[in-house]
């Protein structure tokens, strides 16, 4: 069977089962690697996934469950399992019916046949010029994966909705190095003709190069440029922290701010559910609302929190077309651009570091936004408004809701930003923070 027919036919069997409410998600990826590493292919392989995701509701009861068997016969024991694992649960206060529709959905452009039928010869071609790229620019050796990706979604509901949605992307995410300095580099594109994986190699070899001399530096507070891509990471956990679900549950930093300054006021941030090149573009939510444009931080004040029917209902307000059943969380999200090119926030630097990347990012409190995260490959000293020399082992201490009213520069550079440590797709900026704490990672 077709996706489309997948969803409506777990929905059918749902309903004549006894659910009064119910939304089936058929959903089917495609997905071709090559990984390279010490400048030569390593691995390719090619996964093609089918999964079924239904929600259920029965006298105020509610379940959900997933199976990765699309057989007809699997699917009605699926559902059978799935109501008769339902009757037996307490009725929830948390159960709103599903809304109804019709919707008018958005359109977009991020689907491209041109990567969803891309073989893996196409992308061995490209690691190839990866990675001559990186040795042209410098680099000694690289390693990285670029991954191809297609989607296609289906969702039926007993609100009236039957819809389907596809998308595409393609996405390097790469190393390079000189002796034990790195630099890193990502591309990441919903189509072919826009994707340049070369700027981003180049990028990389360049990092690595300047980050070979490194210099001496002490713990303190500092003034700290974050990259796109570290901005990214930090911005991503905002957006999670908006969510209404984040708030009920005691771990969102924004709990009883909506109307309230929680930052800076030149830092607007909106989720998309469509945007130019956002990989993860869906123009229906898991209840099949349309998805839409939510402004959550509008020049330093916070607008909304991100709903489901569910959380809307508790908290007297409309979805955002957000669900997650249980969980609404953002779909793709925007820095607005700032007013800064690089080499001005550099300038404003008295005494600080430019950090290219980060990973290990953990929150000590999620309640007060209290986290940690380590800069990693090449992370520069800045001194007087200029690049001193590469630095290494730091690890940054601090607050989300203490660096949000903290940015003092935006930069008008800003990159799609999607990778392992980055799960949000984000278009993020340079930012420039003030006295940020930075402490020793090592000894």
């Amino acid at each position: 069977m077709d996706l489309e027919a997948i969803a409506s036919e777990v929905l059918g069997e749902l309903v004549k089962l006894g659910a009064e409410d119910a939304s089936v998600i058929a959903a089917q990826s495609f997905e071709r690697m090559v990984r390279f590493s010490n400048n030569a292919l390593s691995v390719t392989k090619s996964i093609k996934d089918v999964n079924v995701f239904a929600y259920a509701a029965l006298d105020k009861r509610r379940i959900m469950g997933s199976t990765s068997n699309p057989s007809q016969n699997a699917l009605k024991e699926f559902a059978r399992r799935l109501i008769e694992s339902c009757r037996v649960l307490e009725p929830s206060p948390y159960y709103a019916p599903l809304p109804k529709g019709p919707f008018t959905y958005p359109t977009h452009t991020n689907y491209d046949p041109e990567i969803e039928s891309c073989e893996e010869g196409v992308l061995e071609e490209y690691a190839k010029q990866i990675i001559d790229q990186a040795v042209k620019a410098g680099g000694e050796r690289t390693a990285g994966a670029i991954t191809a990706e297609s989607s296609k979604i289906s969702i039926a509901t007993t609100g009236g909705v039957m819809r389907s949605d596809r998308s595409t992307r393609i996405l390097l995410n790469q190393r390079v190095f000189v002796g034990d300095a790195s630099g890193h580099g990502l591309a990441c594109s919903t189509r072919l003709s826009t994707f340049n994986p070369l700027v981003a190699a180049e990028e990389a070899a360049d990092y690595a190069k300047k980050a070979v001399n490194r210099g001496p530096w002490s713990e303190g507070v500092y003034d700290v440029i974050l990259s796109p891509t570290v901005a990214a990471d930090l911005i991503q956990h905002v957006g999670d922290a908006a969510s209404a679900f984040a708030v009920e549950s005691g771990i969102s930093f924004l709990a009883g701010r909506v109307n309230e300054e929680v930052a800076c006021d030149i830092l607007t941030l909106v989720d998309h559910g469509v945007a130019e090149g956002a990989v993860n573009t869906r123009v229906f939510d898991d209840e099949g609302v349309a998805t839409r444009d939510n402004v959550i931080i509008e020049k330093g004040v916070l607008r909304t929190y991100l709903h489901n029917s569910s959380t809307a209902k508790r908290f007297n307000t409309s979805t955002t077309g957000s669900a997650g059943i249980i969980d609404p969380h953002p779909w793709n999200l925007e820095v607005y651009a700032g007013q800064h090119s690089l080499d001005e926030m550099i300038k404003e630097v008295k005494e600080g570091f430019l950090i290219t990347n980060n990973w290990y990012t953990r929150f000590q409190n999620l309640r007060t936004g209290e986290y940690s995260t380590l800069p990693r490959d090449a992370t520069f000293y800045i001194k007087d408004g200029e690049v001193k020399y590469a630095v290494a082992g730091l690890r940054i201490s601090d607050s989300l809701p203490r660096q949000l009213k903290s940015i003092s520069a935006i930069s008008k550079e800003r990159r799609w930003v999607y990778w392992w440590e980055v799960t949000i797709p984000t278009l993020a900026p340079y930012l420039l923070i003030k006295q940020t704490n930075v402490t020793k990672a090592v000894g």
